[in-house]
């Protein structure tokens, strides 16, 4: 009877471990308490049977909601309080799944963080300019630069420029040294501000494709404009031009990991 109450135990618990979630906190839900060694311990000092002991782990586990310690210490502490086997072995197999309260505590601290110093800037990625009636998304595009130097080069030409599609919701700003969150970005990312340029109504971003094989290519200094790149908390950093913008159609770019000329540009204007 032993070894099958051991081995239904075990069956029971290994269903929890594949469907075990592990779905994000948001800063508004409550993150709980998890079930610990001291709550075991208490239900063990106090009579619980080990069927409903065993039902709360399994339970905990199901939650992602469990923080225990199965360490010798720990385990001497609950077998001194009157733990069975059974107990110990379930605090054994349940204690690994603390990884993911852990995580979960975590992010939420860095949620909270994120809230406290960005209040309301949206979850999703991108670049966003706070206003008066709250976080704006800046709309972006990508592109693949060696699409658009191959036919310069077939030209003979270095320099070719790229299209810029208008929005339904262009951004406005009428700030000359802007201030722009930027979620999910990185340390150490290059970021550039270029001026947009207009030829025969169309609008475009200039590019410039230097010579010699490796070099990718870049904007014209003339229309560039450094920013500097400041890590807030979590996957939050800010984006300021280094010098005033004058009144106009601007792109924020970056390259995009992974994808060599590829890259991604958000576009405001300034008024």
């Amino acid at each position: 009877m032993k070894s099958f109450c051991t081995l239904s135990l075990t069956v029971a618990l290994s269903m929890v471990l594949w469907a075990q979630p592990e779905g994000q906190v948001l800063p508004d839900q409550p993150l709980g308490e998890p079930l610990t060694n001291v709550q075991i311990e208490t239900m063990v000092v106090n009579g619980i049977p080990d069927s409903t002991i065993l039902l709360k782990i399994q339970i905990a586990v199901d939650r992602g909601m469990v923080n225990l310690d199965d360490s010798g210490t720990a385990l001497g502490v609950l077998k001194a309080k009157g733990a069975s086997e059974r107990v110990l072995n379930a605090v054994v197999w349940a204690a690994p799944f603390s990884t993911v309260w852990l995580k979960r505590k975590a992010e939420a601290v860095v949620q909270q963080a994120e809230q406290k110093a960005a209040p309301g800037l949206p979850r999703a990625a991108g670049a966003y300019f706070q206003t008066s009636s709250g976080w704006a998304r800046l709309p972006s595009f990508v592109f693949w630069t060696p699409f658009y130097s191959g036919w310069a080069w077939m030209n003979g030409d270095h320099e070719y420029s790229i299209p810029i599609s208008s929005y339904d919701r262009e951004v406005e700003i009428s700030s000359s040294k802007p201030t722009f969150y930027v979620r999910q970005s990185r340390a150490g990312q290059e970021w550039d501000i270029a001026l947009v340029t207009s030829q025969k109504n169309r609008r475009e971003l200039q590019m410039v494709s230097p010579v010699g094989q490796g070099k990718m290519a870049a904007i014209p200094a003339k229309q560039q404009h450094l920013v500097t790149l400041t890590p807030v908390v979590g996957d939050i950093f800010t984006l300021r031009p280094t010098q005033a913008l004058l009144r106009g159609e601007y792109v924020l770019c970056t390259g995009v990991p992974g994808g060599p000329g590829l890259d991604v540009c958000y576009k405001f204007t300034v008024q």
